[in-house]
């Protein structure tokens, strides 16, 4: 009996330590596998109907990869799992189901159309049937409403006969003017509620700015601010492309504007490092014409060093401290 439950302990210990093994290693893997990538855009001579462009990410040494190619003014995407083209096999099946779908309604419409004909027949009997009896309730209606009309006329007569009378017109006359009083004195309550109500945003509208300020120039808030953009340069640097190649042609009408254009871009050579060469051509036309590659990749580890040692500050934790009891 011992023996039997220490096999099955010992299973169940077999099992944790693979799915902790298989944990560690997606950890891992996530952690210090890079995620690559690869950009290149190709503009020949011509208009910009002609630009070509591909990126490809890429993760797990190439196992998983996504490609955007554009080409001829169309996009194009294609996802690979290990090798294994998963859009490919999606719109595969989206293309057998809709044959399905199709044939199935193809059937169900057959078998409907007798079924409707029938219903058309009814409904044609019940109108005719309907416009009978309408008729019949019409011809009985004109009658009485004939007779009503009549009554109405002796009876207003009498009301008009019995309206003329002075004191409804001073009562009336009394009315409007106690509703014009009303009104006025509507109007300037609501101009003084507006007015206090002004005076109030104004009042919180001052007091938001000097927390603000008060907030901001707080030295733990400024050394958490400089923290945040120290860790964000580095990770930008990071992010960045580690090989950048390629040439670029390029002219405009204007010579002085082509200028201009160049001192921009040479204020872009830390960038690249002087790897793409920039040739202008003064030539009084718009033109351009080159081509650009570029690849880098992303390490996991860099973005959660860079959470943990923001999120662990003692300044980081103030600064939400503080936040938090200002929305409470």
């Amino acid at each position: 009996m011992l023996h039997i439950l220490w096999l099955i302990l010992k299973f169940i210990l077999i099992i944790l330590g693979i799915l902790l093994g298989l944990l560690l290693l997606a950890v891992l893997l996530v952690l210090f596998c890079p995620v690559r990538y690869r950009v290149s855009a190709v503009k020949t001579e011509g208009d910009w109907k002609q630009t070509e462009g591909e990126g490809i990410v890429s993760w797990l040494f190439h196992g998983i990869s996504l490609k955007a190619e554009w080409k001829d003014q169309q996009m194009e995407i294609s996802f690979h799992l290990f090798g294994i083209p998963v859009d490919k096999l999606l719109k595969k099946r989206q293309e057998k189901r809709a044959v399905t779908e199709k044939s199935g309604a193809e059937k169900i419409s057959v078998s409907d159309t007798g079924v409707n004909r029938e219903e058309e027949n009814k409904k044609s009997e019940n109108i005719e049937a309907e416009d009978l009896r309408t008729d019949k309730n019409s011809a009985s209606g004109t009658s009485a409403d004939t007779e009503r009309t009549g009554n109405s006329q002796i009876s207003g007569q009498q009301r008009l006969n019995t309206d003329d009378i002075s004191e409804d017109t001073l009562k009336k006359r009394q009315f409007f003017i106690k509703r014009i009083r009303d009104r006025i004195r509507n109007i300037f309550q609501s101009i003084r509620t507006k007015l206090r109500n002004i005076r109030r945003t104004f009042r919180k509208i001052k007091k938001e700015v000097s927390w603000w300020k008060a907030f901001i120039e707080h030295p733990r808030v400024t050394a958490a601010r400089k923290l945040v953009w120290k860790h964000g340069k580095f990770l930008f640097k990071h992010v960045f492309p580690t090989k950048i190649e390629g040439q670029v042609t390029f002219s405009f009408e204007d010579p002085a504007l082509t200028g201009a254009t160049l001192a921009v871009l040479g204020m872009t050579i830390p960038f690249h490092k002087n790897c793409v060469q920039i040739n202008p051509r003064f030539e009084g036309e718009n033109y351009l014409q080159g081509n650009i590659r570029a690849k880098g990749r992303i390490y996991g580890f860099v973005f959660a060093r860079a959470a943990v040692s923001i999120y662990f500050n003692k300044n980081i934790k103030y600064v939400i401290k503080r936040w938090k009891t200002r929305r409470a």
